[in-house]
């Protein structure tokens, strides 16, 4: 499991409320990213670079340099119309796989809570990525080799009382890795 990613879902007692959290999986350099479903949209949270996400400085050096020296981090929000029964994996640029997993409620509306203040409190420093649809940020995680994309989903998995091993630096498939391995949604 070393040089696999792996991901235990979180172990739900039978009487916890549950909310279903979508994992989101694009083909661009392994990046996966947090959805959640609020008022008839399905909410994307991303993380990555200042540079390379939001202002879409996406040359081979700046990703060399960015992973080298800690750089801003950037925190991307989307949110779509959609509905469970629809096609969602269409609806993001380059997604090519979203599967759907229950948690405990209280700990995804925190962890929604928390990433919506932390962009929140940033609104007046947003920009807009046209060709992806999606709003970033500054974010106070800066972003380094030892702190990516893949750390800070890490870290909001397991804040959702998910287990996190393995392969996390670099191209981690967390879908792939996922224990129990649940069915993606078109």
């Amino acid at each position: 499991m070393l040089f696999e990613t792996c991901f235990k879902l979180p172990k739900i007692d039978a009487h916890t409320p549950t909310e279903t959290v979508y994992l989101l999986q694009y083909s661009t350099w392994g990046h996966h990213s947090l959805g959640f479903y609020r008022d008839n949209e399905l909410i994307e949270f991303t993380y990555g670079d200042w540079d390379l996400f939001a202002l879409d400085k996406r040359e081979l050096i700046t990703a060399i340099s960015h992973m080298v020296w800690p750089t801003l981090g950037a925190l991307g929000r989307k949110a779509i119309k959609w509905s469970p029964d629809e096609a969602a994996t269409p609806l993001f640029t380059d997604c090519i796989n979203i599967v759907p997993f229950p948690v405990n409620a209280e700990k995804a509306e925190a962890l929604f809570q928390m990433l919506s203040s932390e962009f929140q409190s940033s609104i007046a420093d947003q920009v807009y990525h046209e060709a992806d649809q999606v709003y970033f940020v500054p974010y106070h995680s800066s972003y380094a080799l030892w702190n990516n994309c893949n750390h800070e989903l890490a870290k909001w998995l397991m804040a959702l009382d998910g287990q996190v091993s393995g392969r996390v630096f670099w191209n981690p498939d967390f879908i792939k890795g996922m224990l129990p391995r649940l069915p993606a949604i078109p």
